[in-house]
């Protein structure tokens, strides 16, 4: 009897299941392409919500044996929080009127995949981690871009006063620019007129670009590599967990094994005495 629930909890956190849900999630997210299709939504749009319905019998399915398996503990990981909200806001609006709601209830499914894959958890734990060192990048960023707003305002509303017009416009053409978007044909008109903005722009580009973007990239690898060894800390602590198991199975079956020996012996020597 003890061996059942074993059995269905092992199932349940299983590969072959999670690799089952994975599929179905993949399905989901091909299911409801298909649908933003006018034609094949027209042409096949009974069979499509009649798949949309049966996958989401078996993310229901799944969260009730999950829930039965962890209980409690279930709701601790957050990311079995978000399916269980996601899958919960979808029954609750499915013959609702709000059908945008249902739409982006959905499509947010597909976040599924990040819930149902570990290395895909991880990159998302290390931009969580990332969040306060990139708020202090994005600050020193925002310092930046308003100094060079100014000195464009300053220095070049008069040659371009459709980007460098005002601080709002230069703040637009500065992000414009960061971002490569045709950023040589706002720099050659005014190059023009003034040679020394090549100076402007480059170390615009240098800082906000190349400086400050390899500095959110470094602290989100940094952090996922902190992961990965963590990962590995605890893998190792288990593993030594699992041999101080069976190192403790083992001396108990050889303590038991000189209990029966002490009872032969006393048995063999009471019977000696008699």
């Amino acid at each position: 009897m003890s061996t059942s629930p074993s059995r269905f909890a092992a199932f349940v956190r299983g590969k072959a299941f999670t690799n089952f849900i994975l599929t179905v999630v993949f399905l989901n997210a091909i299911v409801i392409g298909f649908q933003s299709y006018p034609e094949a939504d027209a042409a096949y749009g009974s069979l499509l919500r009649g798949l949309d319905l049966l996958f989401l019998a078996v993310f229901t399915v799944e969260v009730i044996l999950k829930l039965t398996v962890y209980r409690t503990s279930y709701f601790k990981d957050g990311w079995n929080v978000f399916d269980f909200i996601v899958v919960a806001a979808s029954l609750l609006f499915m013959s609702s009127s709000f059908v945008s709601v249902l739409r982006i209830l959905r499509v947010l499914r597909v976040l599924k995949t990040v819930s149902s894959i570990p290395s895909l958890r991880r990159i998302i734990t290390s931009l969580f981690m990332a969040i306060p060192t990139i708020g202090s990048i994005a600050l020193l960023m925002i310092i930046v871009f308003f100094i060079y707003a100014v000195i464009g305002t300053t220095y070049f509303a008069g040659i371009s006063p459709d980007y460098f017009g005002d601080l709002g416009k230069s703040l637009i053409t500065l992000f414009q620019i960061a971002t490569f978007d045709d950023w040589a044909n706002i720099y050659r008109p005014i190059a023009e007129v003034s040679p020394l903005s090549l100076l402007y722009f480059v170390t615009f580009i240098f800082i906000a670009v190349f400086v400050m973007l390899n500095l959110v990239v470094g602290e989100i690898v940094n952090n996922a590599a902190n992961i990965q060894e963590d990962v590995a800390d605890i893998e190792k602590e288990v593993s030594e967990v699992k041999a101080d198991t069976s190192e403790i199975a083992l001396l108990r079956s050889e303590v038991r094994e000189l209990k029966l020996l002490l009872l032969e012996e006393r048995q063999r020597r009471h019977d000696a005495a008699v």
